[in-house]
């Protein structure tokens, strides 16, 4: 047996030494943090949404973590390769829950078994089975392990007790009991999320605590500002103290201002438009569709022109991306395109329902795909949801709420598993694609991309997806980080989310 987590942790310390300035930090009293959206339901098994990923690493931690190029264990003290699809874990022998509860190996494979029952974490179906052998140790049966596969499922599942999961009477839902250094304290839906560090975190040796894992502050306030007008103003008036989710509108209102610092960096997320192939199984009209559809619009309306237009599914942030797709044409608005390609099917319009997760963005991106479309005829109702109800229809075996929908898609680790995420049928328990598709030719590119991350199979997969335009993508958005003195240095996970633990104060 093979002992593969010695390097990956040396390089994490190194890296979490580059993540905070050379001075110790202070102990913060309170941090207010402006997120735009609000997670819904903030128990450890449910769907990713932009507010659950604003509070997911404070509320909750996981087997490891990412720090850099790296995945240090968190909870996991050691990682053993069997065989290339099997992988014993052990954790550290002293974990406890904010209860009391110890954590061992039996809870893992509650939480994983868990989280694969109530399917809102698809990625999970790809563990065949996980089999408890003592009290901290626990071995992963993998069905298939993909490029960059294996830290990603170790990192997808957020851990909780058995005990105290099972002692909740709403599945953790608003008050989770977790390991984390923060405790959840109150939580007023639409308004705000806060939490108290709990003062006795289990992980005591400093040296083994994560940057997602550190408390340099006392009480962390998330507050939920979906509208981003009223976020600027709330960093104006000084309401809240950082964000990470400033419109590209306004984070010019506090570059070069005093008392203000502002980083702008790529996003991993990558905004784009699923097709229902129920709705649209002609590959002409979801062509003339991406052709009709502005992406220089939503660029400017929504973002200020600062963000990225796609060429794919994602973007240039992974090391897998295929740099020549910079020069292809990818449905650059087309009027005559699109209207030809209609004709050619017989297409006329109608009205169809445009699904997505509700914050002042996504209504932007949204009614520039209506505006643009209306030209042709193609009447677009907008449907937006919170979070909790947009992943629940999402996940939907039945296709009726949506005729199209606004997602969005990020990974830790290579761009195939953004697309895994929406395109491995077999992930959903419909056994097709996020937008009903089943497509033999589709699943094996897609396959021979995870298994070979190959320049060679990611553009096969990528071309044939263009050419089929079962989804396409839009923006990548640029994140855009702003806070006030009260935050001397701030610290942000890799999916550019704030970690108001492990910022300066």
């Amino acid at each position: 047996m093979k002992k593969i987590l010695s390097l990956v942790l040396a390089l994490a310390l190194l890296m979490s030494c580059l993540c905070l300035s050379a001075a110790s930090a202070e102990q913060g009293e309170s941090v207010v943090v402006g997120i735009a959206g609000d997670p819904g339901n903030i128990g450890p098994f449910q769907g990713m949404s932009a507010g659950r990923i604003g509070i997911l690493f404070t509320t909750y931690e996981f087997l490891v973590t990412k720090d850099g190029d790296s995945y240090p264990g968190v909870l996991m003290k050691e990682l053993t390769q069997v065989d290339d699809l099997t992988y014993d874990v052990e954790l550290y022998d002293y974990i406890v829950d904010q209860a009391g509860n110890p954590l061992t190996a039996s809870d893992i494979k509650f939480c994983y078994e868990t989280a694969q029952s109530i399917g809102n974490l698809p990625k999970l179906s790809s563990i065949e089975s996980i089999e408890v052998l003592s009290d901290y140790v626990c071995r992963f049966h993998f069905k298939e392990l993909a490029a960059g596969d294996l830290y990603s499922l170790l990192m997808e599942c957020p851990i909780v007790t058995q005990a105290a999961y099972e002692a909740s009477p709403d599945q953790m839902a608003v008050d989770p009991v977790t390991t984390s250094p923060y405790r959840v304290t109150g939580y007023q839906t639409g308004s705000k999320i806060v939490m108290e560090y709990t003062g006795a975190y289990w992980q005591t040796d400093e040296s083994l605590v994560r940057t997602t894992s550190k408390h340099n502050v006392n009480s962390i306030t998330f507050s939920i500002i979906p509208d981003s007008v009223q976020l600027t103003n709330a960093l104006k008036t000084k309401e809240i103290d950082i964000s990470a989710a400033i419109d590209a509108a306004y984070i010019k209102d506090f570059m070069d201002v005093e008392g203000y610092n502002v980083t702008r960096f790529p996003d991993n997320l990558t905004k784009y438009l699923i097709f229902n192939n129920n709705v649209f199984p002609d590959q002409r009209v979801r062509q003339g569709i991406a052709y009709g559809i502005d992406a220089d619009d939503i660029n400017l309306f929504a973002f200020d022109g600062l963000a990225m237009n796609a060429k794919t599914i994602g973007n240039s942030k992974y090391p897998d991306y295929v740099a020549a797709w910079n020069d292809e044409p990818y449905y650059e608005y087309d009027a005559d395109a699109a209207k030809a390609l209609f004709a050619e099917a017989g297409f006329t319009g109608g009205t169809y329902r445009l699904m997505y997760s509700v914050t002042d963005v996504n209504t932007s991106i949204a009614t520039t795909i209506q505006a643009d479309l209306m030209d042709f005829g193609i009447n677009i109702e907008l449907v937006p949801y919170d979070s909790a109800l947009f992943n629940t229809y999402k996940y939907a075996d039945d296709s009726g709420e949506w005729n199209l929908m606004l997602d969005e898609g990020g990974s830790s680790s290579l761009l195939s598993n953004v697309w895994k995420l929406t395109m491995d049928r077999n992930d959903q328990t419909h056994g097709k694609t996020i937008g009903y598709v089943s497509d033999d030719t589709l699943q094996s590119l897609l396959e021979a991309a995870m298994t070979e991350n190959t320049p060679e199979n990611m553009d096969a997969f990528h071309q044939y997806l263009k050419e089929q335009c079962y989804e396409y993508g839009l923006v990548a958005p640029v994140s855009n980080l702003a806070h006030t003195t009260v935050v001397k240095s701030a610290v942000t996970c890799f999916r550019g989310q704030v970690l108001p633990g492990a910022c300066e104060y």
